[in-house]
């Protein structure tokens, strides 16, 4: 049953990679138009930092370890994020081959900050979870 969940795990980590790589590179008629600015900030870094925050959670729920040590967690965390910058960076470097997309180092930040905030609360999951036990 425990194998069953990470694989179950592994393919929605899968189908969001797939999700990912289809909303940086789709084309922009393909992609709904909306307002430009929400709050005073870009509609596009909005939409890049919530496509990165549910990574770090995906990916660490598909690969955490089995044991209950807190430092083999957190490592499996620092690992997955790792994993997300250079997606981050791959997904900004494909964006900038395309003609009809641009590369924008803002877009990377906004990635990472998804990330950064999701790791956040992963982490101090991990830290209060494994506290209790």
């Amino acid at each position: 049953m425990k194998h069953r969940k990470r694989y179950i795990w592994a393919v929605i980590l899968c189908c969001y990679f797939a999700a990912v790589i289809f909303l940086c590179l789709a084309r922009p008629q393909h992609i709904p138009a909306v307002q430009t600015m929400i709050w005073g900030i870009p509609t596009d870094k909005i939409a890049h930092f919530l496509m990165f925050l549910p990574y770090p959670v995906i990916a660490y729920i598909a690969f955490r370890p089995s044991g209950e040590r807190k430092w083999a967690h957190l490592l499996v965390l620092t690992a997955v994020f790792a994993v997300g910058i250079g997606m981050a960076i791959g997904t900004e470097r494909l964006q900038g081959l395309a003609d009809y997309r641009s590369y924008e180092i803002e877009d990377f930040y906004a990635d990472v900050f998804g990330m950064e905030c999701s790791s956040l609360i992963t982490a101090l999951y991990i830290i209060i979870k494994k506290h209790k036990t």
